[in-house]
């Protein structure tokens, strides 16, 4: 009888053995591959999108949803649920849908904000992610001075499979479009700043050199978006320094003024991007720039019908609907689907109600921030990307809304 019993006993220890092995792989290949993706969003789409279905099937493999009880509490997860509730009812009920699936498929990357915050992860990966992130970032910015002084043409040349071809070097400057570039690099010196909070000793000279050279690839590249979010943030920050009576505040003022000085003086494109804009405000209704008669053209749209302004004119409906109604926009790449202001393009598209829903889910992110020590860094972060999103539909840009949710799903975790 012991000798019957006895192999039952062995398989299910062996069994066991098997099945914990198999949850150890999988659970260091999850946390590796969540640190991997710090490293690659700022270097690589492709790279990124392998690493994200990689993560996808880990999770699925893992079948280890014992935080979905949270989950359930975070009032983040309803409001995003219902943008997509929205979304799917205005592609039944809209009257275009020319570009309704390409809404989704970009769309779709805020499905990753759930699955991150389910993921067990250990404590370290948030920290190493952060590491990884801005160690890619220094090479993309190292790659981006470097093109200024024409070194690395050659590269490009020769090996266009990893990089942009010579030819677009003006509009990449390094791995990404100049004005993604940019805003992962105001990304970078919002963490940094808080960093500098924390290192001393010699790190903490390091780290004033690696501010020095985002800030000097910021504003010598072209792209306003990143240079916005960086002037934003340092002005909230002496901001909330003056407010605690700490005298930081008035260096982090002459910081930005001379920052600003210097580049107004020795950029080109940041001298160009000022003059521009004064000049545009200058004149504004004889304004012929893309951006401002998509808002105008947006608004007026919206005014035509207001009954229609509750659920909006349907997904994926903006541009076939500038197309029939504003004559110019037959002349226009049709690969602009959107009027470049996120807020302006939910109001159109799904209405008041999706606008509400939106602005709810991102006060959520906000307050979810409200109990961490590093509150005012990573709030800064939402606010950031808040303001982003009134110059162009960034919750449908890819790697711009994956470096977000990456950084917030750090930020909530990280300590």
């Amino acid at each position: 009888m012991i000798k019957i019993y006895c192999k039952p006993c062995q398989f299910s220890v062996i069994e066991l053995n098997t099945n914990k092995f198999y949850q150890i792989l999988i659970n260091r290949i999850k946390n590796y591959s969540f640190v991997l993706l710090g490293f690659s969003i700022p270097i690589s789409i492709s790279f990124t999108y392998i690493i994200l279905f990689l993560l996808l099937a880990l999770f699925v493999l893992d079948r280890d949803y014992q935080k979905i009880k949270f989950l359930k509490k975070e009032k983040w997860l309803l409001a995003l649920l219902l943008i997509f509730v929205l979304y799917i009812m205005g592609s039944i009920d809209g009257q275009f849908s020319l570009n309704t699936k390409e809404v989704f498929k970009r769309l779709s990357v805020w499905l990753f904000l759930p699955i991150f915050f389910l993921m067990d992860l250990k404590k370290e990966s948030y920290s190493k992610g952060i590491f990884a992130f801005l160690t890619s970032v220094f090479f993309m910015v190292i790659m981006s001075v470097f093109n200024q002084f024409g070194l690395t043409a050659h590269i490009f040349e020769y090996l266009p499979f990893l990089f942009k071809s010579s030819q677009l070097l003006e509009l990449y400057p390094s791995t990404h479009l100049y004005n993604y570039h940019n805003i992962l690099i105001s990304f970078s010196l919002i963490i940094c700043f808080y960093l500098a909070k924390k290192l001393a000793g010699p790190k903490i000279y390091l780290l004033i050199l690696f501010i020095i050279l985002l800030v000097f690839s910021l504003f010598s590249e072209a792209g306003r978006a990143g240079q916005i979010v960086f002037i934003l943030f340092i002005t909230f920050y002496s901001i909330d320094l003056a407010i605690k009576k700490k005298r930081e505040s008035i260096y982090m003022i002459f910081f930005l003024i001379v920052t600003l000085l210097i580049s107004y003086n020795h950029s080109p494109n940041f001298n160009y991007r000022v003059n521009e804009l004064v000049l545009k405000l200058q004149s504004v209704e004889k304004n012929n720039d893309h951006r401002y008669n998509f808002w105008k053209s947006t608004l007026n749209k919206i005014c035509e019908k207001p009954a229609k302004n509750l659920i909006g004119h349907g997904t994926g409906s903006w541009r076939s609907e500038m197309n029939e109604s504003f004559d110019y926009f037959n002349s226009i790449d049709e690969n602009h689907i959107t009027p470049h202001n996120n807020y302006l393009y939910i109001l159109f598209e799904i209405g008041i109600l999706g606008f509400i829903v939106l602005s709810y889910f991102f006060y959520a992110m906000y307050y979810k921030l409200k109990t961490k020590a590093h509150e005012f860094f990573s709030r800064n972060l939402v606010v950031s990307y808040t303001a982003l999103m009134l110059f162009d539909s960034y919750m449908l840009i890819f790697i711009i809304s994956i470096a977000y949710i990456y950084l917030f799903i750090i930020s909530v975790n990280y300590e």
